[in-house]
């Protein structure tokens, strides 16, 4: 046997003897209720794929850090409130799934990760991100959403290979000029934050085709957001804008909805007499 699939069948309790199954490749014992896993499970070190979302597990246990040859980890929906060091050992893994569990930090060891291509840590209470998320460098996918996070490391400017950025409903006051560096960018959403500004750095992000800036303290957009001639979609409104630059009118290829909404800002502020940009 080498694929266990024992999901939504209210089970509470998983046995030891799962510990005996070496031979496992994949392990879904997702929508349960089991509220531990056996220390048997460090048995289990060929498995690549392990899914325990879903249940209410409240701890990991160290051993996790056995399974190195996991490729795909999902232990989201849980009442987890820490992630072992040893979950750095696990340098495998291309998906990492931690979404709704209770933790409130994640640990430096996060860094060894270095094959994740998507990291999903949203619904959390994560207040900061480790330095060593910048090791992450095959990143495709960085969910970080609904957290207490006040401010990006610099290092985030390392995940050059991030095609998807979401950060949306934190406590984010300001962007790293580093974040100028994901030009391979196409979706950056930072809507629900603190943000008064946005770096002129944006401007490298060329790439992107969706924007979504609204609901943060945004007075002013800079010239350089005209760069971003790709943009379809580009939602600024629950700002307090006062100024358009000229170069908006770059962004010819936004859907119809985010230009007249533009073009409603220019009217109402009374910036300038080219407010039918397009």
């Amino acid at each position: 046997m080498t694929t266990t699939e024992i999901s939504d069948n209210e089970i509470e309790e998983l046995s030891n003897s799962i510990g005996n199954l070496i031979n496992l490749t994949s392990l879904n014992i997702s929508l349960n209720k089991i509220k531990e896993l056996p220390s048997s499970i460090e048995n289990l070190t060929n498995l690549t794929t392990l899914n325990i979302s879903f249940n209410e597990i409240k701890k990991l246990p160290s051993s996790i850090g056995n399974l190195t040859n996991l490729t795909s980890l999902r232990i989201n929906s849980n009442q987890i409130k820490e992630l072992p060091n040893s979950i750095g050992n696990l340098t495998n893994l291309t998906k990492l799934n931690i979404k709704y569990i209770q933790i409130k930090e994640l640990p430096n060891s996060i860094g060894n990760l270095t094959n994740l291509t998507s990291l999903n840590i949203d619904s959390n209470q994560i207040k900061e991100l480790p330095n060593s998320i910048g090791n992450l460098t095959n990143l495709t996918s960085l969910n970080i959403n609904n957290n207490q996070i006040k401010e990006l490391p610099n290092s985030i400017g390392n995940l050059t290979k991030l095609i998807r950025l979401h950060i949306y409903h934190n406590q984010i006051k300001e962007l790293p000029n580093s974040i100028g560096n994901l030009k391979n960018l196409d979706i950056l959403d930072i809507w629900d934050n603190q943000i008064k500004e946005l770096p002129n750095s944006i401007g490298n992000l060329t790439n992107l085709t969706e924007l979504s800036i609204r609901k943060n303290q945004i007075k002013k957009l800079p010239s350089f957001i005209g760069n971003l001639t790709k943009l379809t979609y580009f939602r600024i409104y629950n700002n307090p804008i006062k100024e358009l630059p000229k170069s908006i009118e770059n962004l010819k290829n936004l859907n119809e909805y985010d230009k007249k909404e533009l073009e409603e800002i220019s009217i109402k502020k009374e910036l300038n007499p080219w407010y039918k940009i397009w």
